[in-house]
């Protein structure tokens, strides 16, 4: 009886000591289960925290390039020569350039309060007066074969912010009285020839023209207009010497869209600002995994809109012939995004959510942004016209679009493929 009695008591001591040793195991197999969860899917908070400082940081350096050239513009004004327009050109170039950095952040699915829709101050409404392209190069300013033409020559209307904004896209997109590039085609003119002459403070003057040497001079005196498809008489006749008109004009105009420019460019700055600005405050109440999704989806439709349907298909800087550097800016704008150089915001770009173990798909990201512009800038030295060029161009991005889909997939962020 006594041997029966501890046979069962080291049976029953032998089960206790098995029972902790299994359950010890089960908690260890939860715990890497838990860990592997987490480990494939990143912390995106710090990635939404950055969107909105990156958007605020890229938005005021457009504002302060905005400024610069308005600067520039004071000093070309002040005293029109050659050096003087060259350094307001390259100020222009660098604003736009800055803007174009800026694109990602306004391709989020932002909804404006209808408040703003009505008074056409929205965001999609302001980056129409900011960045309509192509635009006619007439409806602003004089043009070979028609030296009186546009709102600059125009006396009989008034040049104010308010008379601008109604002629903005007034029965035709590409009727564009503001934002970059009909300030573009002030500086440059439509053969990209303008002279600093065409800003020399002189009074506005009804159009005039002026005959050349041999001719009757009863254009002149009269004042009529003859526009060459009104023409006639011999071939063998010299064409007259049509001077420029409406300097005074002009230079107020100029002056105005400079204005206008940093008017719109602070709107979209105040809304991105991280303490109390609209844009930023929607981002905040946002959960940090439907930002990333969002800011997916805003690259995808940055690459495949604005880049392959729209900049390498047309010329969105046509006076100044500079397209190829309207592609770079914008690839720069999400280099900046997805690679933070900035020191204060190591770990919140796209490495930090990769992590080490996807590290190849980080790296492969940063390889196809480093061809994107090798290609553009195989693109500047070929020439605006260069077809292959482009197309090596095209051929880059929708390599990275692959490599994006790739990168959402492994991050877990369900994405349409538009390839």
């Amino acid at each position: 009886m006594n041997y029966a009695k501890l046979v069962l008591v080291s049976a029953l001591l032998l089960a206790g000591c098995d029972q902790p040793a299994q359950q010890q195991n089960n908690r260890s197999d939860q715990t890497a289960d838990t860990s592997a969860e987490q480990e494939s899917t990143p912390d995106s908070s710090a990635f939404a925290a950055h969107l909105g400082l990156s958007a605020y940081t890229e938005m005021s350096m457009a504002a302060q390039s905005a400024q610069e050239l308005d600067s520039r513009l004071a000093s070309f004004l002040y005293h029109p020569n050659p050096m003087s327009l060259g350094e307001v050109r390259q100020a222009w170039r660098n604003a736009y350039s800055a803007y174009l950095q800026t694109l990602i952040y306004a391709k989020l699915p932002i909804s404006d309060p209808p408040d703003w829709h009505k008074k056409g101050i929205d965001y999609q409404h302001t980056l129409s007066l900011l960045d309509s392209w192509p635009i006619e190069g007439g409806y602003i300013d004089h043009v070979p074969g028609y030296p009186f033409s546009g709102i600059v020559n125009d006396l009989t209307l008034e040049l104010n912010e308010d008379s601008l904004l109604a002629q903005h896209g007034f029965s035709d997109p590409s009727y564009a009285s503001l934002g970059y590039h009909a300030f573009e085609f002030m500086l440059w003119g439509a053969d990209g020839q303008r002279s600093p002459r065409d800003f020399f403070p002189q009074e506005n003057t009804a159009p005039v023209v002026v005959a050349s040497e041999g001719s009757s001079g009863r254009e002149a005196e009269t004042g009529d207009v003859v526009h060459p498809e009104n023409a006639s008489g011999s071939a063998d006749e010299e064409p007259l010497d049509i001077d420029v008109q409406n300097h005074n004009r002009r230079r107020q105009y100029v002056q105005l869209l400079s204005e206008q420019l940093q008017k719109h460019l602070h709107r979209l700055q105040r809304r991105w600002e991280p303490s109390n600005g609209y844009y930023a405050s929607l981002l905040q109440r946002s959960e940090p995994e439907q930002v990333l999704k969002a800011t997916f989806t805003a690259t995808q439709k940055l690459l495949s809109d604005e880049l392959l349907g729209k900049r390498l298909s047309g010329t969105s800087s046509e006076f100044s012939q500079t397209t190829w550097a309207d592609t770079s800016a914008i690839v720069a704008g999400i280099r900046n995004l997805y690679f933070p150089l900035s020191e204060t915001e190591a770990g919140t770009g796209l490495p930090a959510l990769l992590g080490v173990r996807h590290e190849d798909l980080s790296l492969e990201w940063q390889k196809q942004l480093q061809l994107i512009d090798d290609s553009v800038a195989n693109w500047q030295q070929q020439g605006v016209a260069d077809a292959e060029a482009r197309q090596q161009c095209r051929q880059r991005i929708i390599e990275l679009m692959s490599v994006m889909q790739r990168t959402a997939s492994t991050l877990k962020i369900p994405m349409t493929n538009s390839n």
